[in-house]
């Protein structure tokens, strides 16, 4: 009987010593697993690296560098082109009278020739077209007008423009003078009257001025002092620069 209880007790021990073995394998094993986590996680904790940011100060603005006279005279201001207003009589010497156009210079006489072709031809888009021709179109009132086609009609005793284009082919066949020559002013002006004293005209400009005027219109003309029906106005380069009654 009780080599029987030594022989248990004897197991029993022999038993515990094994658990305790396999429990100390068992917790080795563990520790050996945690290590190379660890350590994967040191090595990624010391990959991670940081970018360097560079910045970079403003830089002073550079000062223009100065233009070239070339540049300069571009962007400078451009002046005004003169008015174009009927010219007032001289207080001086009258200016020399003209007709016809062997003393015109030739860009003058092409616009002359321009407008009479539209106004013999009666067609009003002939003129219309002249008048598109100009860089700024001509004067036609002391008010702004906006078509300057209809105003025409408008201003025209048969309301179709055919009157007003009689007084310019009579207005463009009478004599001219040449304005303030040498000047940006320069203009050679029709009638010639338009330039002149009217109350020392000759016979002979007096019948030609009666083509234009009535001999009502010459006295109204003498007690102001100065030809104030229709006038045309051409610049030195052709420009048509007015049709309209005088100041």
């Amino acid at each position: 009987m009780v080599k029987r209880v030594d022989r248990r007790m004897a197991s029993l021990k022999e038993l515990s010593v094994r658990s305790a073995i396999r429990g100390l394998a068992l917790i080795a094993l563990l520790a050996a697993s945690a290590v190379p986590a660890a350590t994967q996680e040191t090595n990624a904790s010391k990959k991670v690296g940081t970018e360097r940011i560079v910045v970079t100060p403003p830089t002073a603005a550079k000062p223009d560098a100065a233009p070239t006279p070339e540049e300069a005279a571009e962007r400078a201001p451009r002046p005004a082109p003169p008015p174009a207003v009927a010219p007032s009589i001289p207080s001086s010497s009258p200016p020399e009278v003209h007709k016809g156009e062997t003393d015109l210079p030739p860009a003058v006489a092409k616009m002359r020739k321009r407008l009479l072709d539209a106004a013999y031809a009666g067609d009003m888009q002939k003129l219309k077209i002249a008048i598109q021709s100009n860089e700024m179109p001509p004067v036609f009132s002391v008010n702004e007008v906006s078509d300057p086609i209809d105003y025409l009609k408008a201003q025209s005793g048969d309301g179709q423009g055919m009157e007003i284009l009689a007084i310019l082919t009579d207005v463009l066949e009478s004599s001219w003078a040449r304005v303030s020559p040498g000047t940006p002013q320069e203009m050679y002006v029709w009638p010639a009257y338009a330039a002149l004293p009217i109350d020392k005209l000759e016979p002979p400009q007096l019948v030609e001025l009666y083509k234009i005027v009535t001999s009502a219109d010459f006295e109204e003309m003498k007690s102001v002092g100065r030809y104030t029906f229709y006038s045309v106005g051409i610049g030195p380069d052709g420009t048509w620069h007015w049709f309209r009654p005088a100041d």
